[in-house]
């Protein structure tokens, strides 16, 4: 694999009110594994750390490091696509083969089972692990951020370390449909703790037949053994999913002004390899995979090492095979309690203009559907919103011109924008980030109703700068409220 640095002046990092400022070097040097030129990589990372700066939070760091990488994601379709490195833009193109041209990013990020393990971690273990394991010399910054001190973030990090493990098994056990590889799933941890010196026979023979499983051994015995050295790649490649090599080299290049653009090494071979070296961020509140996944053992190693291998070039392949097909997947508790034909219209008060949800297009492959906006009301089917009742009083909204859900984009904070995507409730376990289309309906006392984001209730739909966005619940104004007439309270059940 060809690497080559690209050592220039970096670009001026102006900083932003409201963020620590030990956020943006790193921001910036994630940046630039994105962009090839050093002013494209800041106007990607300010864009970031602007909208960090109405985010608050001890993980912050990688919710950030992740909104870096989607906002690139976003460009791909943008007509900023050229401002990409050609080797993220080939990736892209490989996860899109490979997982379908809708959702590509989410999709590989909602595959990774140690991606998943780690934003189940409080924030404080998150936070302390990150910067404490992850980042050169950045203790006294965790330090600074958990409000305590060196030596208490640093043992914080360990206890962290230890609860990765045992949520990576638990994650594991949840996507594993393999009786076999399921049994032994406890005992890989044990012998990666060093509390089983040897794996019994039953459990070798195992091994022997066994890469995912083995590769799985491999990888927690580093997380629960390893040194900083092995510990270090394993968590940034993986939770960064892509540019992780290119980030540690950038941030460990120059301390403190990590700023300086590298190149991002040539892409891996575009076979999956096997293997599980095993995604939303974080932010204020972090995205919590609520469906229970139950697939093939095959699609957990391949698209969760295999595409993140394939994709970030991260780690060494010990083989590769084509991609397992998945079994039927339940769906799971935050999925559909009622399908209704009911449809309504959801008219802001503070413009008197409709949600319009553009129909998708007919040409296969062509991917979701433009984004939701606002237009005079005139009844079409594209103001027309189906609701479907899901669990624990949400509803998803599905616009019957595209079969597509309501989505919110981003990370599930205020000014996040909105857009169309497929609905989760119908992919089941597939379903990336399933929260992101679940709305709460409230009724106001002015015969109007709101649609809190369920994971996040401290935002709701409303309407910004004219155009559709998630707005602070701290607003009483007509901008987060929509007509309330009888059709749809009875839809929403209010």
């Amino acid at each position: 694999m060809t690497e080559h640095l690209a050592q220039q002046v970096p670009h001026h990092q102006p900083s932003v009110p409201g963020l620590p400022p030990e956020h943006a070097p790193a921001v910036h040097a994630y940046a630039n594994t994105f962009c090839a030129k050093p002013r494209d990589a800041t106007d990607l990372a300010v864009q970031v750390l602007a909208r960090g700066s109405r985010q608050h939070g001890p993980a912050l760091r990688t919710a950030l490091l992740a909104d870096v990488r989607r906002t690139a994601d976003s460009w791909l379709r943008d007509g900023r696509h050229g401002l990409l490195r050609a080797e993220f833009r080939d990736w892209s193109k490989r996860a899109a083969d490979s997982l379908g041209p809708v959702d590509t990013l989410r999709r590989v990020e909602h595959s990774s089972v140690l991606l998943a393990a780690f934003e189940q971690l409080p924030d404080q273990q998150r936070a302390a692990l990150w910067l404490c394991l992850a980042e050169p010399e950045e203790t006294e910054s965790a330090a600074r951020l958990l409000n305590t001190t060196a030596e208490f973030a640093d043992s914080l990090a360990q206890a962290a370390r230890s609860r990765l493990v045992d949520t990576f098994l638990r994650v594991r056990a949840g996507r594993t449909a393999d009786p076999q590889c399921l049994r032994y799933g406890g005992m890989l941890g044990a012998i990666a703790r060093g509390t089983h010196r040897e794996a019994p026979a039953d459990l070798q023979q195992h091994l022997d037949t066994c890469q995912f499983c083995t590769s799985d051994l491999k990888l927690l015995h580093t997380l629960a053994a390893g040194g900083a050295e092995d510990v270090r790649p394993l968590l940034v490649d993986q939770v960064l999913v892509w540019g992780g090599a290119a980030y540690r080299r950038a941030r460990s290049a120059n301390r403190p002004t990590s700023g300086e653009p590298v190149t991002q090494p040539a892409p891996a071979p575009s076979a999956p390899s096997a293997g599980n070296g095993s995604h939303r961020a974080e932010g204020r509140r972090r995205r919590r995979p609520v469906l229970t996944v139950a697939v093939t053992v095959a699609v957990t190693a391949v698209l969760t090492t295999g595409v993140l291998r394939l994709l970030a070039g991260s780690g060494s392949a010990e083989g590769a095979e084509p991609p397992a097909s998945t079994t039927g997947a339940s769906i799971a508790p935050s999925s559909v309690a009622n399908t209704t034909t009911d449809t309504i219209t959801l008219r802001d008060l503070s413009t008197g203009r409709c949600v319009n949800g553009p129909a998708a297009s007919a040409s296969p492959g062509s991917g979701p559907p433009a984004d939701p906006t606002l237009a005079a009301c005139d009844g079409g089917e594209t103001q027309k919103w189906q609701v479907v009742r899901l669990t624990k009083g949400a509803v998803a909204l599905v616009s019957p011109a595209s079969r597509f859900c309501l989505d919110i984009e981003g990370n599930r904070v205020a000014g996040d924008g909105m857009q169309l995507r497929p609905c989760a409730y119908e992919q089941g376990a597939s379903a990336p980030f399933p929260e992101d289309q679940a709305f709460l309906p409230k009724a106001t006392a002015d015969g109007s109703f709101v649609l809190v984001c369920q994971d996040n209730p401290e935002i709701s739909v409303g309407v910004r700068a004219g155009k559709l966005s998630m707005r602070t619940t701290t607003l009483t104004g007509k901008e987060v409220r929509f007509a309330l007439d009888d059709e749809a309270a009875n839809a929403l059940g209010l």
